[in-house]
């Protein structure tokens, strides 16, 4: 039998207003949801005493059950470590009444789970040798079809849109909406001669890497300068790329045909798209007006420089950590006697010091792994202190604290009936009834007030309480990683280094996915 209960927590971009960015319902927030399942743990005495484990999926739909922390969960409850799983209501669980139906009837009673809906009224204790009845059932169902409905509506609409030439995903370069008319564009006067010019370009026999030159030489800005987005991931100057070129090449938009439906969502925001095949593309002509003519379009792309199709070969990706330390860029990799690393930039722009980038891949390797070796000795001895102090854990004490405060929010129920006794026997007057009764209401108040405190205190802690627990781990076994041969050593390096920003074939500097066990960064001289 496990000996911690699991609170599962679960918030959709379905339970947000997409025009307002706003919750559509409170109770249906993270935070909602944890005070309301922490208050149904203080209030039942059989769970006075018992760890509780937070699962926290945030943006996921549940019509699924391949979300991260809930398998995460399950994974704890077949290793026998969860008794009791408590969620909100049964659709933070899951939306699907097949799968939910067939935990809450088979799995959980077979593994000897006790699960508890608290708004839905359900607690499988109180089912013991039955099931929960068409009740939950019936609840099961009306949850799955309220998103499977939701989900239909908005594919009909999408397709409505499609029919009609309607643009539904993003505005190309090269054109403007109109204001006040959502699905429907018109020529950039600004961007639309630069697509033209690209096309003939193109015609006229300039590789994509020339053309990409020629419009940095220029200062033209790229399609993200030009709509102004920012992408946080990427910490660089935009530059065209050949890539940014042959996109716009390939783009059958410009001859005035729309163009939808390339990718689609196989499950609900999904992070990865399908590709569908051109046949399955929904093309609409005459949609808009044209940059370039169809015979513009067929001549630019038979000037491409054709790949020919080979068997997709996947090689390790683990190194791609490697940095340029003046645009930003990752470096692209090059073959020959070793591997060695270059910043691409060098192809778009002229005279620039990303040309002073080209290092060896065995010469970087060598640095880092000096340098992770030193981290792990230092992690070696944090980790005997650490152990040899035994110090108390913040999340006993907090919790310690919180049973506390409940403990004498409980017991100030039991003093004012007491109070209300005594007065009734008439051991106090009227007055000192008043006023013995307001001093339990104000120190109520103030009881409330520091379990909230608490409260809070706790999210912060379970949050930093998982990062110190990854932290601890990794002292743990620094001493036996410092053992293996430096083959074995490299790919546990990998596996911890965050970016390595290369300056120069003389400095790098590593930055650590650990940052408290690990230096924030290192600067290490090339030999």
């Amino acid at each position: 039998m496990g000996s911690h209960i699991a609170m599962y927590l679960r918030l959709s971009k379905e339970d947000i207003d997409t025009k307002n960015n706003l919750l559509k319902d409170e109770s249906n927030s993270i935070r909602s949801q944890r005070l309301l399942i922490q208050r149904c743990i203080q209030e039942k005495s059989e769970f006075a005493g018992y760890p509780v484990l937070e699962f926290v999926d945030d943006g996921y739909t549940g019509t699924n059950f391949d979300r991260p922390q809930l398998q995460k969960m399950l994974s704890l409850i077949r290793n026998g470590e969860i008794c009791c799983v408590i969620v909100k209501d049964l659709s933070r669980f899951g939306r699907n009444y097949l799968e939910v139906g067939d935990y809450l009837e088979h799995i959980f009673p077979f593994l000897g789970i006790r699960f508890i809906a608290i708004n839905d009224h359900y607690d499988s204790a109180d089912y013991m040798g039955t099931t929960g009845g068409i009740d939950v059932a019936f609840r099961n169902i009306v949850y799955q079809q309220y998103s499977q409905d939701l989900s239909q509506k908005v594919k009909s609409a999408m397709h409505m849109k499609m029919a009609k030439g309607r643009y539904i995903t993003h505005c190309p370069y090269g054109y403007k909406k109109i204001p006040g008319e959502k699905h429907k564009m018109v020529l950039d006067p600004v961007t639309a001669p630069i697509v033209r010019e690209i096309f003939l370009a193109a015609i006229a026999g300039k590789k994509s890497t020339e053309i990409a030159s020629m419009l940095n030489e220029r200062h033209i800005l790229t399609p993200m300068e030009y709509k102004k987005l920012s992408r946080k991931s990427i910490q660089n100057d935009a530059m065209w790329s050949h890539q940014a070129v042959l996109r716009i090449i390939r783009d059958y938009k410009y001859t005035g045909a729309m163009v939808n439906f390339k990718c689609e969502n196989q499950t609900i925001r999904a992070k990865v798209q399908k590709r569908n095949s051109p046949d399955e593309w929904v093309v609409v002509e005459n949609s808009h007006e044209p940059i370039i003519s169809h015979e513009e379009y067929e001549a630019a792309n038979a000037c491409i420089r054709k790949v020919k199709p080979h068997s997709a070969i996947r090689h390790d990706r683990t190194d791609r950590v490697y940095y340029c330390g003046h645009c930003g860029r990752r470096l692209r990799k090059t073959f020959g006697l070793d591997e060695y690393y270059s910043c691409a930039t060098t192809l778009y722009r002229k005279k620039t010091e990303c040309s002073e980038i080209r290092c060896s891949k065995t010469d970087l390797e060598q640095i880092v792994l000096a340098a992770y070796k030193a981290q792990l000795s230092v992690m070696e001895e944090e980790h005997k202190k650490t152990v040899a102090q035994n110090a108390p854990s913040p999340m006993r004490t907090c919790r310690e604290a919180q049973r506390k405060v409940s403990k004498e929010i409980s017991s100030i129920s039991e003093q004012n009936l007491r109070l209300y006794e005594r007065y009734k026997a008439g051991e106090y007057s009227a007055e000192t009834f008043l006023e013995e009764k307001t001093k339990l209401f104000a120190r109520k108040k103030q009881l409330d007030a520091d379990l909230e405190k608490l409260q809070l205190e706790e999210e912060s802690l379970l949050t930093e309480q998982g990062r110190v627990e990854q932290q601890a781990q990794y002292f743990q076994k620094a001493g036996s990683l410092l053992q293996l041969s430096d083959e074995k050593l490299l790919e546990e390096m990998y596996k911890l280094v965050d970016k390595i920003i290369v300056f120069s074939s003389k400095e790098i500097e590593i930055h650590w996915k650990l940052e408290d066990c690990f230096q924030t960064t290192v600067n290490a001289m090339c030999e």
